[in-house]
Order: C-alpha cells, then sequence, then structure tokens
C-alpha cells in the first residue's frame, strides 16, 4: 500500500476512534478498519474475551458494530464488520445465539443507487458482491441459530422436527458456497480470511450434517408416513448434490491458496439401499391412497386406522408449527440468485465419496 493510501486510512480510521466513548467502541473501530491489507485479530479477540466474560456487552457490542457498517462505503469495513459478527459464532459464544436476524442489512451493498455505494464502483463491484454474499449467510445463520433453534434436535425431538433442522442447515451450506472472491479480489488478505472463515464453517455445519443424516433416515419407516419420507428424499437428493458441489468448492479455495482448504475432505454419500428404501415408502404410500379412494366399502377396522392416522398427522402438525415459524423465513429467498454471478470454479473429477 502506497504511503498516501496508508495515510487516508489512518485519517478516516482515526475520526472513528476519536469519536470512540470507551475502549470497546474503540476496538470495533480498530478491528473493523479501512485496511484491506492489514488483519487486526488482537482487538477482535479482545472483543470475543469481553462477551465471553460479560454477556451483557454483547448487546451494545453489536450495536457499534450495526452503526459503523451501516454507514461506510467502504467495503473493507463492511466485510471486516461480518467478519467480527461472524466470529462471535465461530468462537462458540453462547450469548450469539440470541442475536436473531442480523440488527443490519447489507443485501444491497454497493448496488446503483445505495446509500452506501462506493465512488470508485467500477473497481468495488466484485467486492460489493463478496459483502452480499456474506451478509446473506450470516443472517441467515444467525436466525437459524437464534436461541438453539438448531440445538432442538436432540433425541427427544421427534423425527419431523430433526429432518427440518437438518433440511435447513442444507440451507445455510448453500449459502456458503455462494461466497467466492472474483476478479481482483482473489489475491487481497482481508479477502483470503474471509474464505477461511467460510471454510470453517463449512466443515463444521456440513460434519453435524452428516452426522445427524447417519442417526435420523433409520428411524424413517412405513410407519412413520409419506410426509416424513418425502422430507429425507430431499434431504438425500440435496446430499448427493452437495458433496459434489463442495468438492469443486474446495478445489476453487485450494487453489486461491485458503491455508484450511488444502486438504480435500472425504464428502458423504447417502447409500443407495436407503435412497431406495424411501421412495419405496413414498411410492407405497401414494398407491394406497389411490386404492382406498377406489375402495366403497371399508371395515370397522380400517376406518379405525384410518382415524387414528389422522389424529396423528394433526398432533405432529400442532408439534411442528412452533418450529417451523422459527425457521421459515430461511427459505424466503433460497433460491434467489445474485444479479452478478462469480465466475465458476475448475470443473474437476469428483473422488469416491465414503459410504455412511
Amino acid at each position: 500500500m502506497n504511503i498516501w493510501k496508508r495515510a487516508s486510512v489512518a485519517l478516516k480510521d482515526g475520526t472513528s476512534l476519536i469519536a470512540a466513548d470507551d475502549l470497546l467502541k474503540a476496538a470495533v473501530v480498530k478491528a473493523t478498519n479501512h485496511d484491506e491489507y492489514c488483519i487486526d485479530p488482537e482487538n477482535a479477540l479482545f472483543i470475543y474475551r469481553h462477551v465471553r466474560a460479560t454477556p451483557a456487552s454483547l448487546k451494545p457490542l453489536i450495536s457499534a458494530i450495526s452503526s459503523r457498517v451501516t454507514r461506510t462505503r467502504s467495503w473493507v469495513v463492511a466485510l471486516k464488520g461480518l467478519m467480527l459478527m461472524h466470529g462471535f459464532f465461530l468462537s462458540k459464544t453462547t450469548a450469539a445465539e440470541s442475536i436473531g436476524r442480523l440488527p443490519f442489512d447489507l443485501s444491497a451493498f454497493g448496488r446503483e443507487g445505495n446509500s452506501r455505494t462506493s465512488s470508485s464502483s467500477s473497481r468495488s463491484g466484485g467486492f460489493n458482491l463478496f459483502v452480499r454474499a456474506y451478509f446473506a449467510f450470516l443472517d441467515r445463520r444467525s436466525i437459524l441459530f437464534h436461541d438453539g433453534n438448531r440445538h432442538r434436535y436432540d433425541e427427544e425431538s421427534s423425527v419431523m422436527i430433526r429432518l427440518v433442522i437438518i433440511r435447513k442447515m442444507q440451507v445455510i451450506i448453500d449459502s456458503l458456497v455462494r461466497i467466492k472472491p472474483i476478479g481482483e479480489s482473489v489475491r487481497i488478505p482481508v479477502i483470503n480470511e474471509a474464505m477461511e472463515n467460510v471454510i470453517s464453517e463449512i466443515l463444521e455445519i456440513y460434519g453435524w450434517i452428516c452426522r445427524r443424516i447417519a442417526e435420523v433416515l433409520p428411524n424413517v419407516n412405513s410407519k412413520s408416513g409419506k410426509r416424513q419420507a418425502d422430507v429425507a428424499l430431499k434431504i438425500v437428493a440435496k446430499s448427493m448434490t452437495q458433496g459434489e458441489e463442495l468438492v469443486k468448492y474446495f478445489v476453487f479455495c485450494r487453489d486461491l491458496g485458503v491455508a484450511n482448504a488444502q486438504e480435500i475432505p472425504n464428502f458423504v454419500r447417502i447409500p443407495v439401499d436407503d435412497v431406495i428404501h424411501l421412495h419405496e415408502i413414498v411410492w407405497t404410500d401414494k398407491e394406497e391412497e389411490q386404492g382406498g379412494e377406489e375402495e366403497t366399502d371399508e371395515g370397522e377396522n380400517g376406518e379405525e386406522r384410518a382415524k387414528c392416522v389422522e389424529e396423528g398427522e394433526e398432533e405432529m402438525e400442532r408439534e411442528l408449527i412452533p418450529v417451523i415459524d422459527d425457521l421459515i423465513k430461511l427459505d424466503d429467498d433460497e433460491a434467489m440468485e445474485d444479479d452478478e454471478p462469480p465466475t465458476a470454479p475448475p470443473v474437476v473429477d469428483v473422488p469416491d465419496l465414503i459410504s455412511l
């Protein structure tokens, strides 16, 4: 960085430091400085340690970060603010589960007509896209982990609740692999640091998904019904494609020099027998439903069974309502693609994937 640029960075951050009225706000400014070639882990670690020791300090800290990223037109400050927020989750800060939807919106950062559009938009286009993708992921993740929604998955949860949460975690993986640097952004230190965060998150969440799939699939059977089998099939189908996408994504990151992407994991593939079994459940139930419509005279036992099934489904629906209400917003823009798609990662041969 030339001397004039360093002077400009120092001036911008210096003004904010003067306005900071306590150590925590000053630490936020330093951790989200304008220098794209310099990472400041010391102040970030100071913030995380402080929140773990004093959970009540999280709220004013979030407010300070929100104020910082909302007012800035710098992609560097916006990205460092997101990384600082992400660090609360990566560092296992329990208080972070109370955040919920992020208190700021960077979904339109850098777009033409947006109040935070940079004056050098032609140069910043790739960086702004990166910021928007990172924000989209982090907002979804924060919603899902709000007050322990993910941790409702336990042995006492119904099979359907566990399936719903697994599916939502797969959506988080989808939002992670959309975070890709393009153009000149690929060699910037702060971008590389952000990509290390992304890889760490993928490894943790995908590993969680694989373990939970192995636990829950054996509990999906003909007695559990078509609804559960349908959701399980969606999870299986996504898992089979997502593993291949992740291999390509890791190769892309490895070629960029992302430190924790140098070794490509063996991403899991669901055994074919399990897929066939789920298909059989779904189609058997469909055939039974069609056959039931053709029946004109059912015995008393058949009526009782139908009534029991109906009551069971109603009870399941009531049980699922609070969970689905908490998680449904994650699907709002699941299929939405950005206006500026990043360049595709290199095409590679997918290695053999291990079975569950």
